[in-house]
Formats: C-alpha cells, sequence, structure tokens
C-alpha cells in the first residue's frame, strides 16, 4: 500500500512511464491532464456533470469538487500553466495529501515529492535526460525545430523550478528529495517502469 511521486524534466516520456506503471501495478495514474479533463467535464451542465461523476471510474473524483476545478482549470487554460496561485497550491496540496490517504496511486508532478517529502511508504523517483535527448524528443513530438524545441524545454523547466523554490524552498534538481534518479536517455520505458517497480518493493518490505 504505497503510493510513487514522479518528477521529470520536459520531455523524458514521463506520461509513458506513469501509464506503464499504473498498468503493471494496477493502480491509478494521476497528472495534470486527468484533472484538466475532469475540470472541463465538471464545467459543463449540471446533468451531464452528474452523469460523468456516474460513470467515471477514477477514484480522483473523490477529491474534486467544483471549487477544486475551477481553480485547476483556471491555470491549465493559461499559455504557461503553472502552480503560480496561493489558492490553487492550497488546493493541489489537498488533493495530494488526499490521493495519499487513499494510496495505491501514481503522482506525476505536483510537487508530489515535496508534499509527500516525510510520509511513509512513498518512493520518489526523478526522471532525467540530456539536452539533446530532451531536444529531439520534443522536435518530434510537436514536429517543431530546434530552436523551438529548446525554448519549450526552457520554458516548462524554468516554471517547473521557480515552481518549487518559490512553495518548498528547495532546488528542484537536488538529488537528496529522491530515492530514484533515472536517466530516460539511457533506459526505456519499460526498463524503467521495472526498476521502479523492484525500488518499490525495496522500500515498503
Amino acid at each position: 500500500m504505497s503510493v510513487i511521486t514522479i518528477s521529470r524534466e520536459c520531455g523524458v516520456d514521463s506520461e509513458e512511464v506513469a501509464s506503464l506503471l499504473a498498468k503493471k501495478l494496477g493502480w491509478e495514474y494521476i497528472g495534470k491532464q486527468l484533472v484538466a479533463k475532469i475540470a472541463r467535464e465538471l464545467r459543463i451542465s449540471k446533468g451531464e456533470a452528474e452523469a460523468f461523476l456516474q460513470d467515471a471510474q477514477s477514484r480522483l473524483l473523490r477529491f474534486v469538487d467544483r471549487y477544486t476545478c475551477t481553480l485547476i482549470q483556471k491555470v491549465v487554460d493559461r499559455e504557461r500553466g503553472c502552480l503560480d496561485d496561493e489558492s490553487y497550491f492550497k488546493t493541489v496540496k489537498k488533493l495530494v495529501e488526499d490521493v495519499y490517504e487513499d494510496r495505491n496511486a501514481i503522482i506525476l508532478g505536483w510537487g508530489g515529492m515535496c508534499l509527500l517529502r516525510d510520509k511513509p511508504d512513498v518512493l520518489n523517483v526523478r526522471l532525467i535526460k540530456d539536452e539533446e535527448g530532451k531536444i529531439d524528443t520534443i522536435m518530434e513530438r510537436f514536429n517543431i525545430d530546434r530552436k523551438a524545441a529548446k525554448y519549450h524545454i526552457d520554458r516548462e523547466e524554468k516554471d517547473s523550478k521557480s515552481l518549487i523554490k518559490h512553495y518548498f524552498k528547495v532546488d528542484w534538481n537536488d538529488a537528496s528529495l529522491y530515492d530514484l534518479v533515472i536517466d530516460m536517455g539511457k533506459t526505456t520505458v519499460e526498463d524503467a517502469a521495472n526498476t521502479i517497480i523492484e525500488n518499490l518493493k525495496l522500500k515498503t518490505s
């Protein structure tokens, strides 16, 4: 009964790793896109929203309400979606802590490694890759040139670093925040997922 948090640099196939982990472990993968989807869905009519909530299988729905989704969607809708709002941060903090209490989840992003840093049975993972590898991935993913890819990476990583520094007063790259650091330029998604699972067994045994 545990939680895995994944912190990642831009362009490291983190969504693929999280999704594969969820499949292998039978856990739920909780990332920004899932909450954004819920936020969008809850902005439809009351009847449609109720139908969506009844049909949805996500455990995350237990922890969100219209207030939560309004704050999250406000940031997701922006060109640069980062946690730059104090109310938004408090909402995300509660969301992550609630998910931890419910256990058996993979939390991608959200500052999970800081929010759950002192909690037992949490494996904090960091995914990295060399700059050229990240650029190649983003160029292919978005069909953009090298300059645009580098700009995208620099912007996204600057936002993430600033967020962690602002709210937690720590360096995003501080290795002491993580139980496991994986270089995705030197491993496959499958091998990364298997490595995480093996480390989870060691930590929680």
